[in-house]
């Protein structure tokens, strides 16, 4: 969901309703608006929303179920590029599960993966610090979880000419190929160098992804032939 000010900031809470409500759903994305590409609405370098505004709208959507607290960074990249926290359900009971991991125990488990199996999931649940009542509690639990019971929320914001952080690009674990086949950073790509990367006139491209860059150029000469 892509959130913009004074426009679907309001709409934060049902669609994490709907999310909650539909088994099948396992994910909800949430995207900060920003102003690189087809933005068509007026631009706001000041008054827009933030990683923080998306959590303040979750914890209202959830106030008993859900704390700032318990948002953690995306375990890839800088700390601001992005958040994320998990929920367990199941048997009609929801329970966040963020604070029963310890992110920095189990970093090389977690790390660059969105989906974890059933004996991964129980592996990292109950690394992170709590009471002992706690901690009995979170053993139960994790014989009953499995994947499917897993429900995530991801806050995901990218950079444009108002916020470019080059702590953020020099950390950054979401990448893109340039049409020479060189992997930059998403933001990099997006905000300095996409509006002067064009496919025209692009013969030679070399690179560690040349395979990959030359099938992408190829596509896009055909899809452009057939307009």
């Amino acid at each position: 969901m892509t959130v913009a000010h004074n426009l679907s900031e309001k709409e934060i809470s049902w669609v994490m309703q709907q999310g909650l409500k539909y088994k099948h759903i396992r994910l909800i994305g949430f995207l900060p608006t920003f102003y690189t590409g087809r933005y068509q609405l007026k631009k706001d370098g000041k008054n827009r929303p933030t990683l923080s505004t998306i959590v303040h709208g979750l914890v209202r959507a959830l106030p008993k179920k859900l704390k700032p607290a318990d948002f953690t960074p995306i375990p890839c990249s800088h700390p601001n590029c992005g958040w994320t926290t998990l929920f367990a359900r199941r048997f009609g009971l929801l329970f966040n599960i963020t604070q029963k991991i310890d992110l920095n125990e189990v970093m090389n488990e977690v790390a660059y993966k969105t989906k974890l199996d059933k004996d991964e999931i129980h592996a990292v649940m109950g690394t992170g610090k709590a009471p002992f009542f706690s901690k009995l509690i979170t053993k139960i639990a994790k014989i009953f979880i499995r994947p499917q019971d897993v429900f995530g929320v991801a806050i995901k914001p990218f950079m444009d000419q108002y916020n470019y952080d080059m702590d953020k690009v020099s950390n950054c674990c979401h990448h893109i190929l340039k049409t020479n086949g060189d992997l930059v950073s998403f933001c990099e790509y997006n905000t300095q160098i996409r509006m002067n990367d064009s496919w025209k006139d692009k013969q030679n491209i070399f690179g560690a992804h040349k395979k990959t860059a030359l099938s992408i150029k190829n596509k896009s000469i055909t899809e452009q032939s057939k307009c």
